[in-house]
């Protein structure tokens, strides 16, 4: 069950579009992680599935429903948090969960006391005292403590150290797999995405260029590295599309394949380079893939093909 869907979605600010005919689907369970440059899209997909923004065409369903038709229980049922979100500053952050928790049927006052130490936050200081981070860690114990079964998470990591960010991540992967939440994440933290998400999208330019299982993205990208001794003749004629980020420097190529099992094991890379001395293969990490995806989409910025 996908516990969000989208089709066609476009977002439109004047003639500028923020999305353009995107198509995702959330599976139920999954912690899906959504990457893409600034100004690719990320925060209105995110506020379109909290209602805050309506699409221009298009639609997008959470827990099987039109956004628009998610009765206040179905609203209830999912956390979200962004970066810059405001909370009251005259409150004590005791008198925000005392008014936040009859307005969640699922509000546990145990997971907020526990989120409470783990992120060191004093209770009774009013949230205009707290630092950037600290009122960070705050919307953080407010999205939490419902125990939602959707959690949007937009830059969830900004402005904490990385003792209480470890903490975090490993809360979420405990809290995840025991409760089955499932959670859309956005962050430029690559690197910790690659190591929490089993789901992961790239979207640029208000494309969704990348849907799909952590483990396929693996399987079917690779970085390979290619040595001639003299280098003449070493690159094709004309270039295959599934080859990404093609450099070439003296007698070595490097690019990555996008789609590796083909190639690899069916048309193999050796008939392309008959005179190569060495052929490398090795698997590539998410921000190269990452890099690879955005430079070819910056190279053609016209195609809304996604990369297959």
């Amino acid at each position: 069950m996908a516990v969000i869907e989208a089709h066609g979605l476009t977002h439109r600010y004047g003639k500028v579009h923020a999305l353009l005919d995107v198509d995702i689907e959330v599976p139920e369970g999954a912690l899906y992680a959504l990457l893409g440059p600034n100004g690719a899209g990320k925060t209105t997909l995110l506020q379109m599935l909290m209602g805050l923004r309506r699409p221009t065409a298009g639609r997008v369903s959470v827990f099987g429903k039109e956004v628009s038709q998610l009765t206040s229980g179905n609203r209830a049922s999912i956390g979200y948090v962004a970066e810059g979100q405001s909370l009251p500053g005259w409150m004590r952050l005791e008198q925000l969960e005392a008014y936040l928790a009859p307005l969640y049927p699922g509000w546990d006052r145990a997971l907020a006391d526990e989120l409470r130490r783990r992120f060191r936050l004093d209770s009774r200081r009013k949230i205009k005292t707290l630092s950037r981070g600290e009122k960070m860690k705050a919307i953080l114990l407010c999205a939490l403590a419902p125990r939602p079964a959707l959690l949007l998470l937009d830059e969830p990591f900004t402005g904490m150290d990385a003792l209480v960010k470890d903490e975090l991540v490993a809360g979420l992967l405990e809290s995840a797999g025991s409760e089955g939440w499932t959670i859309l994440m956005c962050s430029h933290d690559i690197g910790e995405l690659e190591a929490l998400a089993d789901w992961v999208g790239f979207l640029n330019r208000g494309r969704l260029r990348i849907s799909e299982p952590m483990e396929v993205l693996r399987d079917r990208f690779k970085r390979v590295e290619v040595v001639t001794g003299n280098g003449a003749g070493l690159l094709p004629v004309e270039l295959p599309a599934d080859w990404l980020s093609v450099e070439r420097s003296g007698p070595r190529v490097s690019f990555f394949l996008s789609r590796a099992g083909r190639a690899l094991e069916n048309e193999g890379l050796r008939q392309w380079f008959p005179e190569a001395g060495r052929i490398d293969v090795r698997d590539a990490s998410l921000r190269e893939i990452f890099v690879a995806v955005a430079r070819e989409n910056h190279a053609n910025p016209g195609t809304g093909e996604a990369i297959r």
